[in-house]
């Protein structure tokens, strides 16, 4: 599990988080989502203990992060969106510091190279963004950690490479793992991410299981919004692309993140069974 508790973070004098509270059970691929600037990178520092509350706890598995103890190091793992790439080649990297790792799968991280097609011999510092990105992820999901907290993995990567990347953190996903992947590209990942977490404001807007979204709420193309138990809706060349407050299959995870930070009481409603309320499309910007 992956806890904070009352957690309270902040950049000089700018708070970003008071008195967070969330926990990540084990099993779980979460998908984190939120605006530019809400918190989600911090949010996965934290977690990795690459930053440090001011107040509040921190526990990764029973551990505290920010300890950076050698057990807590082995079994954390952080992605940044932009990852550094070492002057080795991946087979070199895996020689030298594979051993900081006491869980990793050597062959498993050999065969995700293989799967990315990532040069096994090239050195990772002259690689492109995306390469370096693949070896990372590679890495991350061959290492054996229990925690492992990926910041926008599927930036930089092309179609084949997302296909590929979501194949790959599908059989990531263990029982006793908590995978956390902080993403603005929710449609590429929105079939693998159970639950789904805001986060907007310094806040946790809402938190919920993928199910609730076809047991509560349904896409549909409209030519009208009049009658109907509107959510959410953008207007587009046949009319509206509406989220409605009704059982049906909610596929668009990225229309509902929309929906959330839009209109959050008619959001958190429609998860509850309860009626949204009237939608004026015309006040329907972000908050």
């Amino acid at each position: 599990m992956v806890r904070f508790d009352a957690v309270t973070f902040a950049y000089g004098k700018r708070p970003l988080f008071e008195g967070l509270e969330l926990a990540m059970e084990a099993g779980s691929t979460v998908g984190l989502l939120g605006l530019n600037g809400a918190g989600k990178t911090s949010l996965l520092k934290l977690g990795a203990g690459a930053l440090f509350p001011a107040s509040g706890l921190v526990e990764v598995f029973g551990k505290r992060p920010g300890s950076r103890s050698a057990a807590v190091l082995a079994d954390v793992c952080f992605v940044p969106e932009d990852p550094w790439g070492p002057a080795l080649s991946p087979e070199t990297w895996l020689e030298r510091y594979g051993a900081f790792r006491p869980a990793m799968d050597a062959g498993l991280f050999r065969s995700l190279l293989e799967e990315f097609a990532v040069d096994p011999g090239k050195s990772v510092a002259k690689m492109s963004y995306g390469q370096r990105k693949k070896f990372a992820v590679a890495a991350a999901l061959a290492g054996g950690s229990r925690a492992v907290f990926l910041d926008e993995p599927t930036n930089g990567l092309d179609i084949p490479s997302k296909a590929q990347f979501r194949r790959a953190l599908a059989a990531a996903s263990t029982p006793d793992r908590v995978i956390v992947v902080s993403t603005h590209q929710a449609r590429d990942l929105e079939n693998l991410l159970d639950p789904v977490v805001i986060l907007h404001g310094g806040k946790i807007l809402c938190s919920f299981p993928a199910s609730a979204l076809s047991d509560r709420l349904s896409v549909e193309r409209l030519p009208g919004l009049e009658g109907r138990p509107v959510i959410y809706a953008e207007r587009d060349a046949l009319g509206w692309t509406a989220l409605l407050a009704k059982p049906g299959s909610c596929a668009d995870l990225e229309l509902a993140f929309t929906a959330a930070v839009s209109r959050p009481e008619a959001f958190r409603a429609a998860l509850e069974g309860r009626n949204p309320g009237p939608y004026n499309p015309d006040a329907g910007d972000l908050k």
